[in-house]
């Protein structure tokens, strides 16, 4: 009998951690509850924890607090950008200055298919910061360390048509091909300890928290992309 009750409690010890409150919505508002949040969760299918970070929110979806269309940000684009250019080759007669990129302290670059890593300094000063923030804020919520990922930097006219053949949503003329312009995944991040997962829901709202200070202050235009499943990033 005493068994039969251990097995009991360690069921609903169980059963607890499951419905335990699980993050927002992929565009729902997060709400100031969410900062005393510390439990973890179970994921059943794969057989681990993953463990919740605090968020704090910028009380609105982040479709609708995200959404500079892609005009607003092309004209700030070719406001400070470089001249398109149609291959790597076409680099050499660039006028405005142009540095290359890599993974670093403050965020991962992913394999690039359809880009290359090259950006203004301005956008590349703005991404490092925008990385740093969001890796300090995780640390300061009670998180591990944590980076996010960089999925699209520069682009040329070639590397526009072949992604046009796989994406027909991906526009021509794109902000990407100025050196302005990069994408975050809100999707996947770069987790420095392998046993310790952190809520996907929880760093792409605290990613969000960021970027809503860095565009309030001015520094850069936003759009959240759900099928691409990245915030789309034009600096200003």
């Amino acid at each position: 009998m005493k068994n039969f009750y251990s097995i009991i409690a360690f069921a609903i010890c169980i059963t607890s951690l499951i419905s335990c409150d699980a993050p927002q919505s992929e565009n729902g508002p997060v709400t100031y509850r969410n900062m005393t949040r510390t439990t973890t969760r179970i994921n059943n299918s794969e057989g681990y924890f993953v463990y919740n970070v605090k968020t704090k929110g910028i009380g609105k979806p982040l479709g609708m607090a995200f959404n500079d269309k892609n005009d607003v940000q092309l004209q700030a684009a070719q406001a400070i950008g470089i001249k398109p250019i149609e291959s790597l080759k076409d680099a050499f007669s660039i006028t405005k200055p142009i540095v290359e990129i890599s993974s670093c302290d403050e965020y991962v670059l992913d394999s690039l298919t359809h880009s290359m890593p090259y950006l203004i300094p301005k956008a590349a000063s703005l991404l490092k910061d925008i990385g740093k923030a969001f890796t300090d804020t995780v640390e300061a919520r009670g998180g591990k360390r944590c980076r996010m990922i960089v999925t699209s930097v520069l682009r040329t006219d070639n590397t526009i048509n072949k992604l046009r053949r796989r994406n027909r949503n991906a526009t021509e003329v794109s902000c990407h091909l100025y050196g302005t312009t990069f994408d975050i995944s809100w999707r996947r991040f770069h987790h420095s300890d392998s046993t310790y997962i952190m809520s996907t829901e929880d760093l792409k709202n605290i990613l969000g928290e960021v970027l809503y200070k860095m565009r309030a202050d001015g520094r850069c235009y936003v759009k959240f992309e759900r099928k691409q499943s990245c915030y789309h990033i034009t600096t200003r």
